[in-house]
């Protein structure tokens, strides 16, 4: 069984929408009640980790999704080769994940953070592996479901440990034991619904094969995770945790809205690459839909909580995590360039021009690390905040330049859509803005969204037809016999 882009797309939103709801609120409760300095040491050893979590990938999951997608009748050799060597990488990475946190001296409590952290990136890294082939076969509803249920538990373990006042490792372990179960539950459904399971076959000859096509992957992902977390190692050794603390909030807030073009590049990557083979023409018509789609959303999203940062920051956590509210205001007009991004990363990697985007992120990597050099001495974590936003300008402007080499796409209907949400969303974010002085942020919102969709149905951004040709692509018209 496999599904349409929008159906896909729709299928992991809704996934990551709860997944992040529940997320941010289980955050939320974690910073209220550890306090600043507490946040800062538990952000960092998440932080950590994350950055080796595409060592242990190896660029090998991206590979096994086009491969599969491309070679149908391969699915099951590729998945046992990759899957494999997904082990072999992600005992390396966590070789180095303790050999770097001991390198750098930091205290007894974080290294231990860390090392139970690094089991949460090997079992992640073994399951995204059964993922790839969902993914392959256009059917990502088992993933939405597995991305729930994770962070079900999460919050039902760290909320436990939380108010039993357990040791901070157990919201460590409220991570590493969903992995684990989520790891069982995609092997279990790979295996029943299209027979595929882990077997001891490999081959090192077609491993050899992915590794020399999935290296320019695997450079670029640990370029872009240096690039999104080197702010957060700067800081862990030029500033303080407390500083660090107020860091994760707006930090936290931002990424957890980056599912959005997260679902939307996962969907389109494998119906790029097939493209790429059969109608490379297409793909043009899919990036304007995809910027499209990302325009009517990320507009109004950042637009609206920078006109509320204060109430929510005030109101969700305490008065102690004031000066975050800056810090939230530039990173959210940085969340811009950022959605836009992984529409131009997906296209390039998906026409075969992945080392292009390797070199494009390399060079925003080191643009990234020497702005916070120069930026966090003068300036701390607000610092940080203007480096990253100067960063995705040029990483989405940059990207979109090459793409523009690669497939053909209409500027001018591009700028329409633009003009078409951007505005309304400016207007409403204008009334948020005067309403916040009199009322609460949560009456605001939907009284804001209202007027966002009044303004869409006039600039013609939003109509009828258009919703019913979303609404068919989701559930389409079964034929009548």
């Amino acid at each position: 069984m496999s599904y349409t882009v929008t159906q896909n797309t729709s299928f992991l939103t809704a996934a990551s929408v709860l997944q992040k709801v529940i997320s941010f609120a289980y955050f939320t409760v974690v910073a209220r009640l550890i306090g600043v300095e507490n946040t800062g040491v538990y952000f960092f050893a998440i932080t950590f980790t994350t950055i080796f979590t595409v060592v242990a990938d190896f660029g090998l999951g991206p590979i096994l999704t086009r491969e599969a997608a491309r070679h149908d009748d391969q699915a099951a050799t590729y998945f046992n080769i990759a899957f494999w060597g997904k082990v072999i990488f992600g005992l390396g990475a966590y070789i180095l994940v303790v050999f770097f946190i001991n390198i750098f001296d930091y205290p007894v409590l974080t290294k231990t953070l860390v090392y139970l952290s690094g089991i949460t990136m090997f079992l992640d890294n073994l399951g995204a592996a059964f993922y790839s082939i969902f993914r392959a076969r256009k059917n990502l509803i088992y993933e939405s479901i597995g991305i729930v249920g994770m962070q079900a538990t999460t919050l039902a373990v760290g909320s436990v440990a939380l108010f039993l006042h357990w040791p901070l490792h157990w919201l460590i372990l409220a991570y590493t034991i969903p992995s684990f179960l989520n790891l069982l539950y995609v092997s279990f459904f790979l295996r029943r619904v299209y027979g595929i399971s882990v077997t001891g076959k490999f081959d090192w000859n077609i491993l050899k094969m992915f590794l020399i096509l999935s290296w320019p992957f695997a450079l670029a992902g640990i370029i872009s995770r240096l690039y999104a977390y080197s702010d957060s190692l700067l800081m862990s050794k030029m500033l303080s945790a407390t500083e660090l603390g107020y860091w994760s909030v707006p930090y936290k807030i931002t990424f957890a809205f980056q599912f959005i073009p997260a679902a939307l590049s996962a969907s389109i990557y494998p119906v790029m690459s097939g493209l790429f083979l059969t109608d490379k023409e297409k793909i043009g018509d899919l990036f304007l839909k995809s910027w499209r789609y990302l325009f009517a959303i990320v507009f109004p999203l950042t637009l609206g909580l920078i006109a509320l940062a204060e109430p929510v920051i005030i109101k969700l956590y305490k008065p102690q995590f004031a000066p975050a509210i800056p810090v939230l205001r530039i990173l959210l007009v940085s969340l811009i360039f950022g959605f836009m991004g992984f529409v131009t990363g997906a296209t390039l990697n998906a026409t075969n021009r992945q080392r292009v985007q390797t070199g494009l992120l390399a060079v925003v990597l080191v643009i990234n690390i020497i702005l916070n050099l120069i930026l966090l001495p003068k300036w701390g974590i607000v610092g940080a905040a203007a480096a990253a936003l100067i960063s995705n300008v040029v990483l989405c402007l940059g990207g979109y330049w090459f793409c523009k080499k690669v497939v053909v796409i209409n500027q001018l209907l591009l700028l329409k859509y633009f003009a078409q949400t951007f505005f309304p969303a400016g207007a409403m974010a204008l009334l948020a803005w005067w309403l916040s002085a009199r009322f609460h942020f949560v009456l605001i919102i939907p009284v804001s969204a209202v007027l966002y969709l009044v303004l869409l149905l006039w600039t013609g951004a939003f109509d009828k037809n258009l919703v019913l040709k979303f609404y068919y692509k989701i559930f389409p018209k079964k034929s009548v016999l």
